[in-house]
């Protein structure tokens, strides 16, 4: 396999400039030399507490969806499941379930979406998580494109019954570990261990019970990097299937957990004050990735566009069906 590249001095010079710019608390993660990320911090508060950190733990948000996906794509090697296993098979009173294929769940055109009430108390693990989820959704019957996280909760609930095992055991045991690194859920991670943002510990924690596989997950933006390379990049089978998927030359599709316009592949997450965004040439394995704490959503999508046009020196306007 080639080596890539480290990125150039005027490479780093632009994206420093991007995020004094933008005045963003945290830290992006470019090619460094072999498998280590270089790793480019703009802090913009004294708080230690605030402080973004490659080896400090980050709730990755949406960013874990591709860890779902990925787990699916392993089942599907494993024949326990394919992809146009319907819906109906594992839950046969979810409307429309004969119809909603795996496939739709990893495509977003399920026609599920998210009804779910406040909660006051985080849940309290993967089993009252999915009764919950059972309990809040709505299923229109209409297979157009609709970003719903519910999509991939469901498919970490597939990958618990196929699997016979929990969904973070399975991911673990088949995913994370080989590739070297790990995550942590959101019941055990405390406080002093994780980046904070401006909002309460507690409500972060309630908003990530409800997001199962697709954004309940902690993770340190080394190892989100080192996932992201020895688990799909470097997995020339797998990253076939995936682009595989892609749609028309000029048009973004989406397909577990990543969004696909040959040759690049991008991701966003956002979750209670905390974002992440990369953006990856699968050709070159080019990589750039954000961990911030300080920005809306909005801004997010501003820079998003901004530190692609700084690291790959082209210029790209985002699709308007990207969410998260």
């Amino acid at each position: 396999m080639p080596v890539k590249a480290a990125a150039g001095q005027q490479q780093v010079a632009d994206i420093q400039q991007v995020l004094r710019e933008n005045k963003v608390n945290g830290i992006v993660l470019i090619d460094g030399h072999v498998h280590n990320p270089r790793v480019i911090s703009n802090q913009t508060s004294d708080d230690p507490r605030l402080v973004v950190k490659a080896d400090r733990l980050f709730p990755i948000a949406s960013f874990q969806k591709l860890m779902t996906g990925i787990a699916i794509e392993r089942l599907v090697e494993q024949g326990k499941l394919s992809l146009a296993t319907p819906l109906s098979r594992y839950w046969p009173s979810i409307p429309h379930g004969h119809q909603i294929s795996i496939q739709r769940l990893m495509m977003h055109t399920s026609g599920l979406t998210n009804q779910e009430p406040p909660l006051n108390r985080p849940l309290g693990g993967e089993k009252e998580q999915e009764h919950y989820l059972l309990r809040h959704y709505r299923s229109s019957g209409h297979f157009t494109w609709n970003y719903a996280d519910i999509d991939f909760s469901i498919l970490a609930m597939i990958i618990r019954t196929a699997s016979r095992q929990s969904y973070r055991g399975f991911l673990n045991q088949q995913i994370l570990r080989p590739a070297g690194m790990q995550v942590k859920s959101y019941q055990q991670v405390r406080p002093g261990q994780v980046t904070r943002s401006g909002d309460d510990w507690g409500q972060l924690q309630t908003a990530m019970s409800k997001e199962l596989g697709a954004g309940d997950v902690f993770c340190t933006p080394q190892d989100y990097w080192r996932f992201y390379h020895r688990a799909f990049l470097e997995q020339p089978h797998l990253l076939r299937r995936f682009i595989a998927k892609h749609g028309p030359a000029g048009k973004e599709t989406y397909f577990g957990g990543t969004y696909i316009e040959p040759p690049y592949l991008h991701a966003n997450g956002y979750l209670s004050g905390y974002s992440c965004t990369l953006y990856c040439n699968y050709r070159t394995k080019q990589t750039i990735m954000l961990f911030a704490n300080n920005l809306s959503y909005s801004q997010l999508r501003s820079l998003s566009g901004q530190l692609y046009h700084a690291y790959f020196g082209d210029y790209r306007e985002e699709q308007s069906q990207i969410n998260n």
